[in-house]
């Protein structure tokens, strides 16, 4: 595929960054476990929330779907016995309503079946945080557990020009997504290579 140049960033200054705030994330661990583990648990516990919310207003939708369906259903059949609507018409019709119908319900399961497993959300920040402690006993970043840390790495666009050209990048966790660490207002800066910085957000804007 193709890429925005403006969007390149080098392997190395990916690996700093991430090196830099998974040094940062065990300092914090080491300096005080407990409130470390607080602020996932409001992380994970704000993210469910937030997709409880998502899920329970696409839910309604689909119930009050799946009982307007119903009635227009119940009304098409009224209206072929009375005669106001052809037999062929309402095979056309039924037909119709009966796909949407099952659609719906496969749908509406599906929604109550990841409302229930919401729960299992409550396990990720001891998932992330068994992670962390893998890398603090390594203090080296092997693929095997860049994979089960890092869900996405966000690029942005150049800023600048010439040696005062910059980019930020946003690291995305397994587990957890996005989260603020609160030890350090500055945004990291490093140079990959000269004239090129990577500016990492250490805080969301």
């Amino acid at each position: 595929g193709t890429c925005d140049s403006r969007h390149y960033i080098r392997a190395d200054a990916i690996e700093q960054v991430v090196m830099l705030e998974l040094k940062r994330m065990a300092r914090f661990l080491q300096s005080d476990e407990e409130v470390f583990a607080d602020l996932l648990a409001q992380k994970t516990q704000k993210d469910i929330i937030n997709e409880q919310k998502a899920l329970q207003g696409e839910l309604q939708r689909c119930t009050a779907r799946n009982q307007k369906v119903a009635e227009l259903y119940e009304k098409l059949y009224e209206d072929n016995v009375s005669g106001k609507v052809t037999d062929e018409w309402f095979m056309q019709l039924s037909h119709k309503y009966e796909v949407e119908r099952m659609e719906l319900k496969t749908k509406i399961a599906s929604l109550n079946e990841r409302i229930n497993n919401l729960g299992t959300m409550q396990q990720n920040k001891d998932r992330f945080i068994s992670a962390i402690r893998r890398f603090m006993e390594m203090q080296k970043l092997t693929a095997p557990l860049l994979r089960e840390l890092i869900d996405e790495i966000t690029v942005y666009e150049t800023e600048g020009v010439g040696k005062n050209r910059s980019q930020r990048i946003m690291i995305h966790y397994k587990f957890i997504g996005y989260i603020e660490i609160p030890e350090c207002g500055s945004n990291y800066k490093v140079d990959t290579r000269k004239g090129v910085a990577v500016e990492y957000i250490t805080k969301s804007a």
